[in-house]
C-alpha cells in the first residue's frame, strides 16, 4: 500500500533511527557498530548434502572458516561468526525464488502485491528446505492475500485520512504522519514537520496530543487513528504479552489514542476482557484491574459489537506477531555475554 508519489519529510537522523528502534532493537548496535554483542546476519550457501560451499557475513565480509565441512548447528554457528542470525541458502534457491516469482508475476501489479508474492514464493522454499534462517520469529505467521491485506488497510487508515504516532521522552523524541490516498501511502512526515505545523506546545503530552491531531488535520488530511505516548512506555507495551496491558495503559492514560476508531475499540474491550480473565480481581501493579477494566470492557463492546477486527481479515494479530519478535530479540540480549 506505497504510492509511487510517496514523499519522506521532516526526519532527522536522530528522529528517524528512534522510530526504526522501535521495531528493529538491534538498529543502533548496526549503526554504531558495536561488536560487543552478536550482529549482522550470517549467510550460509551449502549444496544438496549441507557441504558449506561458502559464507558472507553483513559487517566482516566472506568467512572460510567452514567450507568444505558440513553446516554445523545454526545457532552455534551464529556465536562463532558473532551473528545475531545465520540465513541458509541452498545452491540454485535464488534462481529458484527468480523463476517461481516471475511466473506469477503480472503487468500491472502494485507494490503491495509484488512483495506478497516475493514473500509467498520464499515461504515455499523454506516449507521445501531451500531456505534456512535462524531465528525466525515469523515462522509461524501465515502470509495473507493481497486482497485481505487491502481489506485490512482500509479498516486501519481509510482513504484520504491520515495516521499519527507522538512519542515523547521529556522532549518530542519522534512523530510520524501518514497520510493514504487511493494509490497508497504517499507521505511519511516527521518531528521536525509536525513541529513546525503545530507552533508551539504547552509542555504536557497529554494535552498537547490534541494540537497534534488539529495540525494534522490542517496540513495533510483527518486523523483517523492517532497514538501518544512516552517512548518508554510505547516500547514495553509492543513487546508485551500480558493480556490487559494495552487496555490498562490507555485507561490510565498512559497511552492516549485519539481519535480512536471503531477496530482500536473492539482491540481494547477483548485485551480487556483477557486481562481480567487471567488476573480476575486481584490488583495488578497496587491497581485493582478488575474494578477499573471491566467497565471500559462493557462500554467498549455496547459501541462497536459490529466492529471488525484485523485479526479476523488478515487470518494472524501483526501485533502479536510483533511482540513475539521483540520479545525474541530481548531475550537473545539478555543470553548475550
Amino acid at each position: 500500500m506505497i504510492s509511487g508519489n510517496l514523499r519522506f519529510e521532516g526526519f532527522d537522523v536522530t528522529s528517524w533511527q528512534n522510530l526504526l528502534s522501535l521495531f528493529m532493537p538491534g538498529l543502533r548496535d548496526r549503526v554504531v557498530r558495536a561488536r560487543q554483542r552478536p550482529a549482522g546476519t550470517l549467510t550460509v550457501v551449502v549444496d544438496e548434502d549441507d557441504l558449506v560451499l561458502t559464507a558472507l557475513h553483513s559487517l566482516d565480509g566472506r568467512t572460510d572458516a567452514h567450507t568444505g565441512q558440513e553446516l554445523p548447528p545454526l545457532r552455534a554457528l551464529a556465536a562463532e561468526a558473532g551473528a545475531r542470525r545465520v540465513l541458509v541458502l541452498r545452491a540454485g534457491a535464488m534462481e529458484e525464488l527468480a523463476e517461481r516469482v516471475a511466473l506469477r508475476y503480472q503487468p500491472g501489479q502494485d507494490y503491495l502485491t509484488q512483495t506478497l508474492t516475493v514473500a509467498r514464493a520464499g515461504r515455499e522454499l523454506a516449507d521445501a528446505g531451500l531456505v534456512r534462517l535462524w531465528p525466525n520469529p515469523m515462522a509461524s505467521v501465515p502470509i495473507p492475500s493481497p486482497q485481505a491485506v487491502q481489506r485490512a488497510m482500509d479498516l486501519v487508515l481509510p482513504v484520504d485520512k491520515a495516521a499519527l504516532l507522538v512519542l515523547w521522552d521529556g522532549e518530542l523524541w519522534t512523530a510520524v504522519a501518514l497520510r493514504r490516498r487511493r494509490e497508497g501511502i504517499d507521505l511519511v512526515a516527521g518531528p521536525d514537520l509536525l513541529s513546525r505545523w503545530a507552533g508551539p506546545l504547552g509542555g504536557d503530552w497529554r494535552r498537547d496530543h490534541r494540537v497534534f491531531v488539529d495540525a494534522v488535520a490542517r496540513a495533510v488530511a483527518p486523523v483517523h487513528l492517532g497514538i501518544f505516548a512516552e517512548a518508554a512506555t510505547f516500547r514495553a507495551l509492543l513487546s508485551s504479552s500480558t493480556p490487559g496491558r494495552w487496555a490498562k495503559a490507555i485507561a490510565v492514560r498512559d497511552v492516549v489514542v485519539n481519535p480512536m476508531p471503531g477496530f482500536v475499540a473492539a482491540a481494547l474491550s477483548a485485551d480487556a476482557v483477557r486481562g481480567v480473565g487471567q488476573v480476575s480481581a486481584r490488583a495488578l501493579d497496587g491497581l485493582d484491574v478488575a474494578g477499573l477494566v471491566l467497565p471500559i470492557a462493557r462500554m467498549l463492546r455496547g459501541r462497536v459489537l459490529q466492529a471488525e477486527s484485523v485479526r479476523d481479515i488478515l487470518g494472524f494479530d501483526p501485533l502479536s506477531a510483533l511482540a513475539a519478535a521483540l520479545r525474541r530479540h530481548e531475550r537473545s540480549d539478555d543470553t548475550e555475554p
